[in-house]
């Protein structure tokens, strides 16, 4: 679609061309090379409305691919000043000699070209393309299109391709080995063993199935929150006792320290508890036997010039919330992987997260359901020391 407002563009492009020689009956002879590219001035007030109102950016060269226009998407895109750049080389304005060889092919093949431009020092991803003049007009007009949130959601696409491949393989292959072992008839202590071990595989991709499901729906926006006035304390409470058996088996103990008076959240409890429960479930898997995890919370106000918590983001609404921290003596996370531990099927250690059971979806569900909330989730860690996982929630 875009091409074919592209290619009406050119074509007023063209005929103002044509109207502007005959008005000036400037009519070259056969002999004579080619018109050239009109300045500016003599586009109409026509073509000027067209080219702002134009989504992309758009550059007019001449033969030798000089600029004589640009929007001023073009601008904006490009970084550049329409009065230091018409009249300019164009590979002066892309700073790409690539972007330049591009339009002079189209000129000289009179045929489209199209290509990639990722420029310096700008987290951006342009898409060019060259559309050759014709009618006896030597030049090109230069479509620039921003498609840097198409390449990291095709991206991001692979990388969910790739991730849940990789994810799948395993359990997969383990349990074509076990079947393939359990038809060779071995003895039924073996046959039981080698059943128990599918069984924990199939587990392993139904939790992989049901966690990409739901937070398709989260990230969808087809979840809704049940948002009412919630007593933390009795949440936290709950939360704990689903969690008990499996911190027993590890002899971690479990404290919550919440002030008698903190005032109820604005929440939908159900959520919040799924979210304490995997922070809880992620300090059992990474503390070792005997460890310790507790439970705080506390009121503060952001926006006010307090104190903040450290690692708090700068974009955090401000108001009155409760924090809530959840801090483990376990294994912690390297300083490098502390960022990113909120992305899909980010493993800091894939090996040593495979073997403890995980999906590598745990915190990023956490992370969509907080900020579904309007608070944030972040965490700090010392390496060998332990970590702290904090979350705000709205005060009712």
């Amino acid at each position: 679609m875009e091409w074919i407002i592209a290619t009406l563009l050119l074509a007023l492009v063209l005929s103002l061309i044509w109207g502007w020689r005959q008005r000036t009956r400037l009519q070259p002879p056969p002999s004579l090379p080619e018109s050239p590219v009109p300045s500016p001035d003599a586009f109409s007030s026509l073509f000027h409305a067209a080219a702002a109102a134009f989504d992309d950016g758009l550059v007019l060269v001449d033969a030798d691919r000089r600029v004589q226009y640009l929007n001023a998407h073009a601008e904006e895109l490009l970084n550049l000043s329409r009065t230091v750049s018409v009249g300019q080389g164009l590979i002066m304005l892309a700073r790409d000699y690539q972007v330049d060889a591009m339009v002079e092919e189209a000129i000289a093949s009179a045929e489209p070209r199209e290509s990639i431009l990722q420029p310096l020092g700008r987290q951006r991803t342009l898409r060019l393309r060259a559309v050759p003049l014709d009618h006896g007009t030597k030049g090109a007009l230069l479509l620039v299109r921003d498609v840097t949130q198409l390449s990291q959601l095709e991206r991001s696409r692979r990388d969910l391709v790739a991730n849940v491949s990789h994810e799948l393989r395993t359990p997969l292959a383990s349990i074509k080995l076990l079947v393939e072992t359990l038809q060779s008839d071995p003895p039924a202590p073996v046959a039981q063993r080698m059943l128990s071990q599918i069984a924990q595989e199939v587990d392993a991709i139904t939790q992989l199935v049901e966690e990409l499901h739901e937070l398709s729906q989260i990230e969808s926006g087809r979840v809704a929150l049940q948002l009412v006035p919630t007593p933390l304390a009795p949440l936290v409470a709950h939360t704990i006792e689903r969690i008990r058996p499996q911190m027993e088996r590890k002899s971690i103990r479990v404290t919550a320290c919440l002030p008698d008076d903190l005032p109820p959240a604005l929440i939908d409890g159900n959520r919040v508890g799924q979210v304490l429960l995997n922070l809880l479930h992620n300090a059992s898997k990474f503390t070792p036997d005997g460890g310790q995890v507790a439970i705080e919370a506390s009121v503060i106000m952001v926006g006010d010039g307090s104190p903040l918590p450290p690692g708090i983001p700068s974009s955090h609404l401000p108001g009155q919330w409760l924090l809530v921290s959840i801090a483990d003596n376990g294994i912690g996370i390297p300083a490098r992987d502390l960022a990113r531990i909120f992305e899909r099927f980010y493993k800091v250690d894939r090996a040593r997260t495979r073997n403890a059971g995980g999906t590598g979806l745990g915190l990023a569900i956490a992370k969509h359901l907080v900020e579904g909330h309007g608070g944030r989730i972040w965490a700090t860690s010392v390496e060998g020391e332990g970590s702290i996982f904090y979350l705000t929630l709205p005060v009712a």
